[in-house]
């Protein structure tokens, strides 16, 4: 199978061959037939037939019977003058009146162009009339050894041109592909690393034409792929890292209270199934997560009063803001508009946001929940004067099994999961969540939902 260089040549060497051959051919042709009309109207026929017309009409002071006078053509009979028998021509006066034609009978009159192409016939310095003569009778001249010699010379050189612009054509046209297929090539090897497992490889970008910008969107792909690779070789590894740390808890209270050296009473059995529960709960978010990544994270919408659903919610975590000396406000400026929402899933979001900001906030701090509506979103945020979040800690807050807090375990964690959760249920209403921190100055988590919109 031919390469698309080849192709590409191929198709340029036709388009090339019919384009300058046509113009050539035109061109000779063209060539010969001006060069046949200047030969008659401007060589030593032309002025002899010019002479003799002007002499005709010295003699008789008009052009009056000059029909007569004129030589046999195709539609006369023979006889005439000038030894001119078997071309056309006509005799114009000083206006453009045809008054001799040795084809027909003279009519109608001469355009200006015609007029300016024609040889003019002068009598003591002023145009008297003009003689033009046709196409055919110039094809049909004989040209004498000097004028075929300098027509043959003519065409030659025409085709020699024709061949030489081939030839710079093919050599201008072949860098023009190859510069084409060159990156496409690289392209192509890529692409087949790629396909091979390695995932650093990268396509050079040369210019900024379509090919240039093909390059970068295809490095722009491959860098996406290694992005998700390396995603799934963490999430991988962090996964079994907080699976084996539950199961580490379990396998070893269960194998202690086998060999005797815990008792089987309800302190270790408790334990066990606190570790179980946690092992649940993970297992849940992960499948939870799956569902959303795959578009299936189905939500139960039904129209929600945001003003009383925030304020069971404060209601229901002031024990544990209380346990832990902080206070927890709500802040509902005016009637919020309604939405609709899964009121459960609304919940884990809410309920996330305020267990973080309760668990990092000090003794003494407070926590403010604050709802805003307009005509288009609803925004409610729930802040806090803790510790804040380090600059360099915010693009990854959202991101799976993250923790700012390295040495802190499941035992007084979460997985690590339940922003990436939050996000998502509030996406899959066709929200938005961010967090907006400074480091020593306090959090402030924000989630939107449209109003009057039904979630997908």
């Amino acid at each position: 199978m031919r390469s698309l260089f080849w192709k590409g040549m191929l198709a340029f060497l036709a388009v090339i061959l019919v384009a300058v051959g046509t113009v050539s051919l035109l061109t000779s042709r063209i060539t010969e037939t001006e060069f046949r009309r200047y030969a008659i109207m401007h060589g030593g026929m032309g002025q002899h037939w010019a002479t003799v017309l002007a002499s005709y009409y010295a003699a008789h002071g008009s052009w009056e019977g000059v029909q007569n006078a004129l030589p046999p053509g195709r539609g006369r009979g023979a006889g005439g003058m000038m030894g001119m028998a078997g071309f056309h021509f006509q005799v114009a006066d000083a206006e453009g009146r045809v008054v001799g034609d040795t084809d027909a009978p003279p009519d109608g009159t001469v355009s200006q162009s015609d007029l300016a192409a024609a040889i003019p016939i002068e009598v003591e310095g002023q145009v008297v009339g003009y003689l033009l003569t046709t196409s055919s009778s110039w094809k049909n001249t004989p040209l004498d050894a000097g004028q075929a010699q300098f027509l043959s010379r003519v065409r030659s050189a025409l085709w020699t041109a024709a061949l030489a612009a081939t030839a710079v054509a093919l050599v201008i046209g072949g860098l023009l592909f190859r510069s084409i297929v060159a990156p496409l090539r690289h392209l192509t090897a890529a692409s087949r690393a790629i396909a091979a497992g390695d995932l650093s490889v990268r396509a050079p970008v040369q210019g900024g034409d379509e090919v240039a910008q093909l390059a970068d969107a295809f490095n722009q792909m491959a860098e996406s792929l290694a992005r998700a690779e390396q995603a799934r070789r963490n999430q991988t590894a962090d996964v079994a890292h907080e699976l084996r740390t539950p199961l580490t808890v379990i396998q070893g209270t269960l194998e202690a209270m086998l060999d005797g050296v815990y008792p089987a009473d309800r302190d270790n059995l408790q334990a066990a199934l606190a570790q179980t529960r946690t092992l649940s709960r993970l297992v849940e978010d992960l499948r939870l997560l799956a569902l959303a990544d795959a578009g299936r994270l189905s939500l139960h919408t039904a129209p929600l009063d945001l003003d009383s659903f925030l304020r069971e919610t404060v209601e229901a975590h002031q024990t544990q803001a209380q346990e832990r000396d902080v206070s927890l406000a709500l802040e509902i400026p005016a009637p919020l508009p309604p939405v609709e929402a899964d009121r459960d899933r609304l919940a884990q979001v809410l309920g996330n946001l305020l267990n973080n900001a309760l668990r990092y906030v000090p003794s003494g701090g407070h926590v403010t929940i604050r709802a805003r509506g307009t005509e288009e979103e609803v925004a409610v945020s729930v802040s806090d004067d803790g510790p804040g979040i380090p600059p360099a800690d915010l693009p990854h807050l959202f991101e799976r099994f993250w923790r700012g807090d390295r040495a802190r375990r499941q035992a007084t964690g979460g997985s690590g999961l339940g922003l990436t959760i939050a996000r998502s249920l509030v996406e899959a209403h066709g929200g938005r969540l961010w967090v907006e921190s400074a480091a020593g100055k306090g959090a402030v988590f924000t989630f939107t939902l449209p109003v009057g919109q039904r979630a997908d």
